[in-house]
C-alpha cells in the first residue's frame, strides 16, 4: 500500500546485505504502522519491520509495499488483477522522512521476542529479500505489505501468537474498506461501484489484517507462550511521528452535488419533455454515452480481471456496456422506432434493480440508487404516449 520509485530504492537497496549478519542481544525487532495517505493506493494506510541493532548500527525498514508506475503495462496489469509487489529496505531515517513530508502518522510496536526468534524473524527477512524471492503477486485482501508482516510475526514464534478475539465484530471486506474511503470523493464511488458481491464476504479475523490498523491492533493485544505462561507480545504503543489533521473543505464538484444536481436536471427535462411533447436526444446521447463507458468498464472488472473483490457486480443490471453503442443509433431518427424496445428492456431492469437493492448480497453507494433513476427516469418515458421521439 506504500508506493516507493523503486529506481531509487533498488540502488540504495543493493548496498545493504542480503544475508542477515548476527544480531546482537540488545537488537530490537517492531511493527511500523503509518497513517492513510491521500494518493488512491495509500488510502489504507501501510505496513512496515523495524530491525535496529545500536552494537552494527543497523537500523532498517523491511517493507513489503513497493511498487513502481513505470513497470511494463502498469495500469493493465493492475486492472487485470496482475500486480506484482516487492520487498524492498530503507534505513529508518530515509521511511520517517517520506512519512513526515506527506503528513502521515507513524506508530510503533516493539515486538517481545527471544534472541532465537529476532534471528529467526531477521533471516527471514533478509531470504525474502533475496533478488529471487522479494516480488510476490500483490492481493489487497490476501496478500499484501501487512499480511505478510502478520505471517513472518506467526513464523518467528512459531505460531505460539494468540489474539484477542473478544471486541471482534462481523464485518464484510466492503465494510472494512468503506473506513478509508475519502468521503464523497469520485475514487470512492468508482471504487465502490466496481466492486462485486465478493467483498460482500464476512472477513475472517485474521482476514481482517489485511488493514494495517487492524493488524497493529490485534498485535498490541496478543499474546505469545512462554515457559508456560501467556506474555503480551508487544510493548505499549509509541507515536513516532504524528501529522497535523487537516479540515476537509466542502467540495462543489463532489459526486454527492454533481449527481444530485443531474438527478434534478433529468427529472426537470423529462417533465418538459412530457408537455412540450418533444424529447431531448442530446441529452440522451449524453447520459447513455457515460454510463454505457461505465458498463463497459464494469464488465471488464466483474468478467476479465483476476481482482477478487469486482467479480459478480450487480451494478451490470443497470450500467450495460452497450449503452454507448445505444447512444450513438438513438441518435439516428430513422433507426430510433427500432430501438424502442431497448429502452423498454432496459426500464424493466432498472425498476427491478431498484426494488431488490435492499434485499441482494451486495452492498451498494448511496449515489446508486440516484445513478440508476437518471437511467429509469430517460428509459421509462417511452411508455407515455404524449413524448414524440
Amino acid at each position: 500500500m506504500r508506493k516507493i520509485l523503486l529506481l531509487t530504492v533498488v540502488l540504495f537497496c543493493n548496498t545493504l546485505i542480503t544475508k542477515a549478519e548476527p544480531l546482537s542481544p540488545d537488537a530490537k525487532i517492531s511493527l511500523l504502522t503509518c497513517a492513510p495517505g491521500n494518493e488512491i493506493y495509500s488510502y489504507f494506510g501501510h505496513t512496515a519491520i523495524r530491525v535496529t541493532d545500536p552494537v552494527s548500527g543497523t537500523d532498517y525498514v523491511f517493507n513489503y509495499g513497493a511498487f513502481s508506475f513505470e513497470s511494463k503495462n502498469f495500469f493493465w496489469n493492475f486492472a487485470k488483477g496482475r500486480t506484482d509487489y516487492q520487498l524492498v529496505v530503507q534505513r529508518m531515517n530515509s521511511f520517517m522522512r517520506e512519512y513526515e513530508e506527506e503528513q502521515r502518522s507513524v506508530s510503533e510496536l516493539l515486538l517481545d521476542l527471544t534472541p532465537v526468534e529476532k534471528q529467526l524473524l531477521y533471516d527471514a527477512l533478509a531470504e525474502n529479500y533475496k533478488p529471487e524471492n522479494r516480488i510476490y503477486r500483490y492481493n489487497h485482501f490476501l496478500d499484501n505489505c501487512a499480511t505478510r508482516v502478520r505471517d513472518q510475526f506467526e513464523k518467528a514464534v512459531s505460531g505460539k501468537l494468540a489474539y484477542d478475539k473478544s471486541g471482534n465484530h462481523e464485518m464484510s471486506f466492503r465494510d472494512l474498506i468503506k473506513l478509508y474511503l475519502p468521503n464523497n470523493s469520485w475514487i470512492g464511488l468508482g471504487i465502490h461501484l466496481a466492486l462485486g458481491m465478493a467483498t460482500d464476504r464476512k472477513a475472517t479475523f485474521a482476514e481482517k489484517m489485511f488493514l494495517p490498523d487492524y493488524l497493529e491492533a490485534d498485535m498490541s493485544k496478543a499474546t505469545v507462550a512462554r515457559e508456560g505462561k501467556n506474555v503480551p507480545f508487544t510493548q505499549p504503543r509509541k507515536i513516532l511521528f504524528e501529522a497535523q489533521k487537516e479540515n476537509e473543505p466542502f467540495n462543489w464538484w463532489s459526486p454527492k452535488v454533481v449527481i444530485l444536481i443531474f438527478l434534478l436536471t433529468v427529472t426537470a427535462s423529462t417533465i418538459i419533455e412530457y408537455f412540450l411533447k418533444k424529447r431531448w436526444i442530446e441529452l440522451d446521447f449524453v447520459i447513455f454515452f457515460i454510463f454505457g463507458i461505465a458498463g463497459i468498464l464494469l464488465t471488464f472488472l466483474s468478467f476479465s480481471s483476476e481482482l477478487e473483490g469486482t467479480a459478480r457486480n450487480l451494478n451490470l443490471l443497470w450500467a450495460w456496456p452497450i449503452h454507448t453503442i445505444f447512444a450513438f443509433v438513438w441518435t439516428k431518427g430513422s433507426w430510433r422506432k427500432y430501438t424502442i424496445w431497448y429502452l423498454k428492456v432496459l426500464a424493466v431492469s432498472v425498476a427491478l434493480f431498484l426494488l431488490i437493492m435492499p434485499i441482494v448480497p451486495q452492498g451498494f453507494h448511496p449515489l446508486t440508487a440516484p445513478l440508476a433513476l437518471i437511467l429509469l427516469f430517460r428509459s421509462a418515458n417511452v411508455f407515455l404516449p404524449a413524448t414524440k421521439k
